[in-house]
């Protein structure tokens, strides 16, 4: 009797063994594969605050480029500016020379009874003088409106081309996590077919409802993403054609004007 006593004593003992050691292997079982699915988490995390941190960079060397390059065209609009006050008034001071001569010449005419074309001729000094200064105006304002007229065009190219940047970035982002859900219902799916209990079962198959719901969210937003980045790529033909420069005839009776000691400059 004892030795049956002791035989079930030893064949439970044996059978305590058996269950912790399978207890033991499905535990590492487990801890591996929640080590596993940290260390993707970890990486995948440390791989979009890589691609957050390269974005930033390029849009902080793309801002600082845009500064410089508004800031070399206003030099140069300055400059151009510049060049054209200082021509505007030397041509200026050359026609009132010219006209001081031509007075001085009536005068001296009238001394000696010229005739009274001398007048005419100061006349239509003046008159070239006023529609020289006209035409130079008028070159001016149009060449402003084309400088502006470009600038909003670069501007607005420039928004659309940021704009396009962030909708592919935030695809890129949402596409990582429509993977890493993948992952996650792959795994929810194995835990389904092992499952041994009808709780287990259902607690799994409402956390793959959950994560079915935030997938088929995450495909929609990645389905406008790209939709909002490939329609932002068609509006710079329209704004280019803006900043065309507009034509304009070029004055072919231009006003020449003549030195020496002649009254009418050699006309």
């Amino acid at each position: 009797m004892s030795r049956e006593n002791s035989a079930l004593i030893a064949l439970e003992e044996l059978k305590n063994l058996e269950a912790q050691r399978v207890q033991t292997v499905e535990e590492e079982a487990r801890a591996k594969s929640e080590a596993e699915r940290r260390a993707k988490e970890e990486a995948e995390r440390k791989a979009r605050e890589e691609q957050e941190r390269i974005q930033r960079e390029q849009e902080e060397q793309a801002r600082l480029a845009q500064e410089e390059k508004e800031r070399k065209e206003r030099e140069e609009r300055i400059r151009v500016a510049e060049a054209e006050a200082r021509s505007r008034a030397e041509q200026e001071a050359r026609l009132r020379e010219e006209q001081m001569r031509l007075d001085a010449q009536v005068k001296m005419a009238e001394r000696k009874k010229t005739p009274y074309w001398l007048y005419i001729t100061a006349g239509v000094l003046a008159i070239g003088l006023g529609v020289g200064g006209y035409v130079l105006v008028q070159k001016n304002k149009e060449k402003e409106a084309t400088e502006l007229a470009k600038q909003e065009t670069e501007k607005q190219l420039a928004a659309e081309k940021k704009a396009r940047e962030e909708a592919e970035a935030q695809v890129a982002e949402l596409e990582a996590k429509s993977a890493e859900l993948a992952d996650k219902q792959a795994e929810l799916a194995a835990q389904l077919e092992a499952a041994t209990s009808e709780a287990e079962r259902a607690k799994i198959l409402a956390e793959q409802k959950k994560l079915d719901e935030e997938q088929a969210s995450i495909k929609k937003k990645i389905s406008a993403g790209r939709k909002k980045g490939s329609g932002n790529g068609g509006g710079g033909s329209s704004s280019s054609s803006s900043s065309k420069k507009p034509a304009t005839k070029e004055r072919k009776d231009k006003l020449s004007i003549g030195g020496g000691d002649a009254p009418l400059g050699g006309l």
